[in-house]
C-alpha cells in the first residue's frame, strides 16, 4: 500500500498530464514541463512512471481495473448485463473528460478502447467452460463486445448525453444475442 504523500504526488503528476493533453498531443508533452508545472523534481516522476506514455499506460490500466471490478461486483451479484452497463455508462459519465482525452490520443499510442473490448471478451468469454466453447462462440463475443465498445468509444467522443437507462437497455439486448446463440 502506497503512503499518502506518493498517492497526492501521483494524482498530482496525472492531473498535470491530463491538464497537458487538453491542449497537447502526447508527442508534445515532457517531462520535464510536467514536473515543472507539478512543482516536483524529475527524480519524484521517475520514481513513478518511465516516462509520458508508462504515465497514460498506468491511466488506462486503473480505468481498467475499475472496468474489471465493476464486472466482477454486478456479475457476482446478477447475471443482468443491464446493470453492468450502467454501471460502465455512469463510471464513464463521471470520468468522462478523461475517457474523451484518453480516446482523442489513440493515434498517439493509447488503446483504452482495445484494452476495454480484450478485458470484457476475456471475461466473457471465461464464463463459458472452455470445454464448450467454440470458435462460432469467440467469433459472437468478440463481435457483440466490439459492437458494445465501439458505441461506448463513440458516445465518449462525441460527448453524448444519450439517455443512460436507453443506452443500458439498449447494450443488454446486444448481450442477450449471446444468450440466444449459445447453440
Amino acid at each position: 500500500m502506497e503512503d499518502r504523500r506518493a498517492l497526492k504526488t501521483k494524482k498530482l503528476i496525472k492531473k498535470t498530464f491530463l491538464d497537458l493533453l487538453k491542449t497537447n498531443p502526447i508527442s508534445k508533452i515532457s517531462v520535464s514541463e510536467i514536473t515543472r508545472l507539478a512543482d516536483i523534481g524529475r527524480g519524484t516522476f521517475y520514481f513513478h512512471y518511465l516516462d509520458v506514455y508508462d504515465l497514460q499506460d498506468k491511466i488506462e490500466n486503473e480505468i481498467c481495473d475499475d472496468l474489471l471490478m465493476m464486472f466482477d461486483e454486478t456479475y457476482k451479484t446478477t447475471a443482468d448485463f443491464k446493470l453492468l452497463f450502467f454501471a460502465i455508462i455512469d463510471y464513464i459519465s463521471e470520468n468522462g473528460e478523461l475517457f474523451s482525452l484518453l480516446a482523442v490520443q489513440q493515434a498517439s499510442g493509447s488503446h483504452l478502447m482495445q484494452k476495454i473490448r480484450q478485458i470484457f471478451v476475456n471475461k466473457i468469454s471465461a464464463l463459458i467452460p472452455e470445454k464448450y466453447i467454440e470458435e462460432h462462440h469467440k467469433i459472437r463475443i468478440l463481435f457483440v463486445v466490439s459492437g458494445v465498445v465501439g458505441v461506448i468509444d463513440d458516445l465518449v467522443r462525441k460527448g453524448s448525453k444519450v439517455e443512460k437507462e436507453m443506452i443500458s437497455h439498449e447494450l443488454s439486448k446486444m448481450m442477450s444475442l449471446l444468450e440466444q446463440g449459445k447453440n
